[in-house]
């Protein structure tokens, strides 16, 4: 073939290509949907393209939570038609100081759980959206299935987990990245002083000054009980004074091996275990600790007033018997000049689920009774948790995770109690007044001043939101600061959160985060002569903060 040929051949195949891309091109911009001039869409590369979502370890999951609400209106007080309610409150010598008070309680085998400091868990997430979190490890676990070596020696048969040092440097990385204050229960059921003082040394390695106690056995009360046998890790001689030769014991070890190390207990529920921990002699004592479960009746009458039932769970007659229980404590702690913890605690005892389990009313109960115990002068309260599955697994717990009985996974859900946690925790630190409200208790003022003259209250309202109103709430300035205090007598109404829940026995509880108030109660003053007046809706934690009013200076002069 000649050159000519090959050119001729060239040129028709070139125009023969050219059609057919024009062609091509010119279908694509005929294609509905596509503007002129567009590029061509290629739709499974478009869709390819689409970023996939976060992994479940890189976010919290906190059902009911909105955390970014925009602005906060509450009921206007014409709707507010229930009984009207007055409260005033006034700070007492030796207020609780609050900051960093309330967490949650682990049993011991968690140590050992590889969840802790994981890359694919969101449990530091989670544990971030408290305020420095106070975190225990002990419950019954910790005197019966746990087994502590820092030497590798293969575990006894009755051992279900081993904790190891590196398991305490694991929690004790998450226990930096939330600021947790740390306290730990130390084997006491296997008579082992040396084995639990070396649990401590290393604790103490591990934690540094986030350790700031620990507990020698968990419950010493309960170790022999005709009832409940299967816990039983002692004869029918022991006793308290069997109790305090032990607690020498160990605690002659633990100076040993951790010299200094402080120690807190007994970790009981019975006034007699209080006061041999206390009256024991031995050194380094940090706290009185007490345990706490105010429906513990679980089969009891109808005239009980502490059966795991939402009616109980919300009854003012509860918070009288904190008063009464906690009250105790805290005189046998003043009395020995201790500080008094709760550091195990919970709506019920009770095995199993129950009327109160991931209830809305648990979490009105939750924000109400941790600032019972502030008020009574608790400095520590933590509210026993599990890290096991969410469905039949950890039926009361506040936080659990979202796999499968058997296999429960590394990510956590809160629930509703962990929602009223958080609301709290968004209190400022500062000194907790003590309230006096009218009415038969169901709603109740509780309130905080900070040190920038802030002061917070919090209306946690009772009632059953299905069946009752919104109610008028006047509520007085605060009283009692001494009279060379520079404490403002003025406050201005700025920002609120609302923990809320369509009934008591409702599973999910709704919360906003901290947002500026808007409509009639923006600015809405309080003085020693003009109380502050709001509507409190029935089944909420209403959290509000008020700006202290500055005084305007003398005039320097000008017309």
């Amino acid at each position: 073939m000649t050159r000519r040929r090959w050119l001729l051949f060239g040129a028709a195949a070139l125009a023969m290509v050219l059609v057919l891309v024009i062609g091509v091109l010119s279908l694509r911009q005929l294609t509905p949907g596509s503007a002129p001039g567009a590029a061509p869409e290629n739709r499974a590369s478009s869709a390819s393209t689409t970023p996939p979502p976060p992994p479940a370890w890189e976010s919290t999951q906190l059902p009911g939570y909105d955390s970014d609400p925009g602005l906060l209106a509450l009921t206007p007080l014409a709707d507010a038609t229930g009984d009207p309610v007055t409260a005033s409150l006034a700070l007492e010598p030796g207020a609780l100081r609050t900051g960093g008070t309330v967490g949650l309680s682990f049993d011991a085998r968690e140590l050992a759980n590889p969840i802790w400091d994981s890359e694919t868990s969101n449990l530091t997430l989670t544990l971030s959206e408290l305020d420095r979190p106070v975190l225990r490890f002990g419950g019954n676990g910790v005197d019966r299935h746990m087994w502590w070596t820092s030497s590798g020696e293969p575990a006894p048969d009755w051992a279900q987990v081993t904790v190891t040092p590196d398991d305490l440097e694991r929690v004790a990385a998450v226990a930096d990245d939330v600021d947790a204050q740390v306290t730990i229960v130390l084997d006491l059921g296997h008579d082992d002083p040396a084995r639990a003082a070396d649990m401590a040394a290393n604790a103490q390695k591990a934690f540094g000054e986030r350790l700031i106690a620990v507990t020698i056995g968990n419950e010493p009360n309960g170790y022999f009980h005709p009832n409940q046998p299967q816990l039983a890790v002692r004869g029918e001689n022991w006793g308290p004074e069997p109790y305090q030769k032990s607690l020498r014991e160990h605690s002659a070890a633990l100076e040993e091996a951790a010299p200094g190390l402080p120690v807190a207990g007994p970790g009981a529920y019975d006034a007699p275990w209080w006061r041999a921990f206390a009256e024991a002699g031995i050194p380094n004592q940090r706290a009185l600790t007490m345990h706490w479960y105010p429906l513990w009746d679980c089969e009891g009458p109808a005239s009980s007033i502490a059966n795991p039932t939402v009616e109980d769970l919300t009854s003012p007659a509860l918070r009288e018997r904190a008063h009464q229980i906690v009250g105790m404590g805290a005189e046998i702690a003043d009395a020995h000049d201790l500080p008094l913890w709760m550091e195990e605690t919970g709506p019920t005892s009770c095995p199993g689920t129950n009327d109160t389990s991931r209830t809305h009313a648990q979490a009105l109960w939750t924000a109400d009774y941790v600032m019972t115990l502030m008020e009574l002068g608790v400095e520590r309260a933590a509210f026993h948790a599990t890290l096991r599955a969410c469905q039949g697994g950890a039926p009361m717990s506040p936080v659990c995770a979202t796999g499968s009985v058997e296999k429960p996974g590394e990510i956590v859900s809160g629930r509703t109690s962990y929602l009223a946690l958080m609301i709290l925790g968004w209190m400022p630190d500062g000194q907790v007044l003590s309230p006096s409200v009218s009415g038969d208790g169901a709603v109740m003022v509780h309130g905080v001043i900070a040190e920038d003259e802030s002061l917070t209250l919090a209306v946690v309202d009772m009632r059953d939101p299905a069946r009752a109103d919104a109610a008028p709430v006047e509520i007085s300035a605060p009283s009692g600061f001494p009279a060379d205090t520079n404490m403002s007598m003025s406050w201005e109404l700025s920002e609120g959160a609302t923990l809320t829940g369509k009934a008591l026995e409702a599973p999910e509880s709704l919360l906003t985060a901290p947002a500026e108030i808007t409509g009639e109660f923006a600015g809405a003053p309080l003085g020693h002569t003009q109380p502050l007046m709001i509507a409190s809706d029935p089944g909420s934690v209403t959290v509000l903060t008020l700006d202290p009013v500055r005084d305007a200076g003398p005039s320097d002069g000008g017309s």
